[in-house]
């Protein structure tokens, strides 16, 4: 109801009806039941409705007994075709078993034929399956040249060949007679096969006399139609529609043994038609009603209803005015105290000839000035929040918008009041913002409401910023409400940016040092095997050798630019118990994952392995953390620490693990795992399946980098709704020998006396390069992969005179550990370093250790150089050596 049907319409003496005069009262108030009970007598509709229920009713009734009576008719009329046809199909039977027809002597079949067609009025006709001509007829004497048969007839001569029972035909016409018959076909065996086809064509006219043996009420008409629709017989107009076709539109509805339909007869009559088909004959009889017969009884009851009910409402029009009056005043008075509500002003005091409406008056006054208060109170507490409010309705229009919203928009409450809350999103939200409104109306699915989420805002000038929203939903009147809670997240995300990029060049930085390392161990591999080939092959080769060679050289200068760019934290890898290092990282998980995750732990003694400790305790506490995160509704975590081996056929599937002994440590999860599209790149940095601003995507590739740095191997294994395992193989501290095979050095460089050099280098093809070189220069040497093994090495070969050793190794020793472990036992052997990868730190750590340096990658020439220096034959400084910045 809007407010201009609930203005006050006072009616002046000139606007009262006469009855409202003579029965009015003295003014003063009275009580709402008085009034609305005169009004009670205007309630005559209920009455008239209940007449007119009762009257339809019954004509309804009337109706259905005449559609029940014409379905009847059509039964009885349906049966009396089966009795008519009974008698010439019987005689038909009879004539089939014939003396005359058993011998085939046809002209004495004709003699008898013909006097029971006379007598019974009939033409009889006997044809032989399979010919087209007749054989006999009885229309014509014997000997008569016979007509071919009608078309129509051979469909019917092949039922009764197949069934083997007698047939009714539909509606023909004679080939001799020239006139429409019914025919009844039947079969004349010889033992058991059909010798002879027997017909009887029966006129129409004899069908006609049926529809007179039942009894029709006035303006009804029945009529026989056969199989195909052609009339057979009808009680009115015979010789006019005899003959022709049923409405197409009937003969699409008929169907079954019995129906009803209701259409436009041949004379465009409306009419409903009861049909039934005959058992026998497959023909309908059917009995028409037309539709004005039944319709009569209501046009009458319309009559009579309509003329009790103009007086009825008359006296109920003039009561209800006088009521209305009364009542129009008091309803005007309430209107005028709620639209001073809604404009917030101060609400008039309701006087009106109605009591209960004075008091709702009332109430609504000392409503308004508690509202008004407390709306007072909550603007207060609005304008001085730092979040801005916006409410919408299930509609998405605007109802409430906050000052800080104002601020925080560009728009002021008048512009956006009304409007739907998409004014402030941007594409591609702003546009779908209502099919996702009416999705959570209709389903309940909710997907931001009572969650806090970073979405992007629009301002009024058209540019975007992050807000943090939170939405809350409420009911008031029964309509539901929708406040949502914005935050600007502009500098936050600014600084998370900055932080990310940070992260993000860290990370670069981190695998531009490790592509440089990798590298100079390929160049340093190349420029020993040019040197190699150079020392074997002709002059007019030399100058090949040399432009790759000084290729080399400028790609070393390259990596050594990286390098410096890369700047990597190392590693502080100690021989530790890996078991201890997890069982003491479960406790600390325990506190932080919370009460809704299991912390589970399986820890087998004796796995041992030479790893940082401080980074196995964060790669694990990220591994869990991210299993947190994929069990919102927590779950179990499960860290178990066992040996493992990885042999050959694990190595061939995956090239970069090197068959083995290793700890295993397994950090498993119940939570949502992942699909096979987040597998792949799951250890990649900045890769991340969190929503914006809830990580940065380095958590799994850190736990790869420093695995791989540690020298071990990760796996990962999920699966989607199971859980996910992430396997950290780090190597045990084993012995390992290994020999390269030999090769003469350049005579030309400074050669060796048969000092034992021992070979730290962990890259195979680079420790097989270096230990041929060394041959060649005339050294004796050992070689050993890593730093444990080294040491083990120094403890059981006496007489090493120079340990040469990489700087960055795996199996959790680096080239500067294994000199102070060295420094410590054999404080005599002096030591030489090399890397491809390297920073300041390192040196920090090498310190006064360093007895030379060399970067790879370098020539045969410096490595002779600098070890002849090392032994105090060479005054010269390394070729090749570096001072690390």
């Amino acid at each position: 109801m809007n407010r201009s049907e609930l203005k006050p319409a006072v009616p002046t003496g000139a606007h009262r009806s006469p009855l409202a005069r003579l029965v009015s009262f003295r003014r003063r108030e009275r009580p709402a039941w008085a009034l609305f009970l005169i009004f009670a007598a205007a309630l005559v509709l209920p009455v008239l409705l209940f007449a007119s229920f009762t009257a339809w009713t019954h004509v309804r009734a009337e109706q259905a007994r005449a559609v029940e009576a014409a379905q009847s008719a059509a039964q009885e009329l349906s049966a009396a075709i089966d009795r008519e046809l009974a008698g010439p199909r019987l005689v038909m039977e009879a004539l089939a078993t014939s003396e005359e027809l058993r011998r085939g002597d046809l002209q004495a079949f004709h003699r008898t034929a013909t006097a029971v067609a006379d007598a019974l009025g009939l033409t009889i006709v006997v044809r032989a399956p399979g010919q087209q001509r007749q054989l006999v007829n009885t229309s014509v004497p014997w000997g008569t040249p016979l007509p071919l048969p009608n078309p129509a007839i051979a469909e019917f001569d092949q039922q009764v060949l197949q069934a083997k029972r007698p047939v009714v035909t539909n509606i023909i016409v004679g080939p001799l007679q020239k006139r429409l018959l019914a025919t009844v076909i039947v079969p004349v065996f010889r033992r058991d096969d059909v010798n002879y086809l027997l017909a009887a064509g029966i006129p129409v006219e004899r069908v006609q006399p049926i529809l007179g043996r039942i009894q029709l009420d006035e303006g009804w008409l029945a009529a026989i139609v056969d199989a195909k629709g052609i009339i057979i017989a009808r009680s009115v107009d015979a010789e006019k529609f005899v003959g022709k076709k049923a409405p197409a539109e009937w003969l699409t509805h008929v169907s079954g043994p019995e129906g009803l339909w209701r259409g436009h007869n041949l004379e465009n009559i409306d009419v409903v038609a009861a049909y039934a088909r005959s058992s026998d004959t497959n023909w309908f009889a059917t009995v028409t009603v037309p539709v004005t017969l039944l319709n009569a009884p209501i046009w009458t009851a319309l009559a009579t209803l309509s003329a009790i009910g103009v007086l009825l409402l008359s006296l109920s029009v003039a009561l209800a005015s006088w009521a209305a009056s009364h009542l129009t005043r008091a309803v005007g008075a309430l209107q005028n105290a709620g639209l001073e509500l809604e404009k917030n002003e101060r609400v008039s005091t309701v006087a009106t000839p109605v009591r209960e409406i004075n008091e709702v008056g009332r109430v609504l006054a000392t409503a308004a000035t508690e509202a008004q208060r407390r709306e007072a109170h909550l603007r207060s507490i609005l304008a001085t929040v730092p979040s801005a409010m916006v409410v919408i309705d299930s509609r998405g229009r605007i109802q409430s918008f906050s000052a800080t919203a104002e601020k925080l928009f560009g728009f002021t409450a008048s512009e956006v009041s009304g409007k739907n809350v998409n004014i402030l999103m941007p594409e591609p939200d702003r546009g779908a913002h209502d099919s996702y409104l009416q999705h959570y109306l209709d389903t309940g699915e909710r997907h931001i409401i009572g969650k806090g989420r970073v979405v992007l805002g629009r301002r009024k000038d058209g540019s975007t910023f992050p807000v943090e929203l939170y939405v809350g939903e409420a009911k008031v009147d029964g309509e539901r409400r929708f406040t949502g809670f914005l935050q600007d997240q502009t500098e936050r995300h600014r600084v998370e940016q900055e932080l990310r990029q940070a992260q993000k060049m860290e990370a670069i930085g981190r695998l531009t040092g490790g592509v440089a390392h990798d590298f100079n161990n390929l160049l340093t591999v190349i420029t020993g095997n040019l040197e190699i080939l150079e020392a074997k092959v002709g002059g007019k080769y030399r100058v090949f050798i040399g432009q790759a060679q000084e290729a080399a050289d400028l790609a070393a200068q390259l990596t050594a630019s990286l390098l410096s760019f890369a700047r990597r934290m190392p590693l502080d890898p100690q021989l530790a118990d890996i078991g201890e290092l997890v069982s003491a990282s479960s406790e600390l998980l325990r506190r932080t994952l919370g009460e809704t995750t299991v912390v589970r732990t399986s820890i087998r003694s004796g796995c041992r392995a030479v790893v940082d400790a401080g980074q196995l305790k964060n790669a694990i506490l990220n591994l869990a953390i991210n299993a947190r995160d994929a069990m919102p509704k927590g779950g179990s975590l499960a860290l178990e620490v066992c040996k493992a081996e990885l042999d050959e056929d694990y190595a061939l599937d995956h090239p970069e693990v090197r068959p083995g002994q290793y700890v295993l440590i397994t950090v498993s999860d119940t939570g949502t795992g992942m699909p096979a599209e987040v597998r792949e790149h799951a250890f990649e940095p900045f890769y991340t399946t969190k929503p914006q601003g809830s990580g940065t995507g380095l958590g799994l590739s850190s736990v790869y980098g420093f695995v791989k740095q540690s020298g071990g191997h990760v796996a990962l294994y999920s699966e989607v709704g199971q859980g996910t395992a992430v396997r950290i193989y780090l190597p045990l501290v084993t012995d390992r020998r290994e020999e390269a095979p030999e090769c003469a050095a350049a005579p030309s460089l400074p050669k060796g006396s048969g000092e034992l050099v021992l070979v730290v280098e962990d890259d195979q093809r680079v420790r097989r390069v270096t230990v041929s070189r060394l041959k060649q220069l005339g050294y004796q040497v050992l070689e050993a992969g890593s730093g444990p093994e080294a040491l083990s090495i120094l403890e059981r070969t006496p007489g090493v005179e120079l340990l040469f050793t990489d700087m960055v190794m795996p199996g959790g020793m680096s080239g500067a550990d294994l000199a102070a472990a060295s420094s410590k036992r054999f404080p005599e052997i002096p030591v030489v370093f090399t890397s491809g990868y390297a920073a300041p730190e390192i040196e920090a750590q090498a310190g006064a250790r360093v007895s030379s340096w060399l970067r790879k990658p370098y020539t045969v020439a410096d490595l002779a150089t600098t070890l002849r220096r090392v032994f105090g034959k060479d005054d010269r400084a390394p070729l090749n050596a570096t001072k690390w910045t």
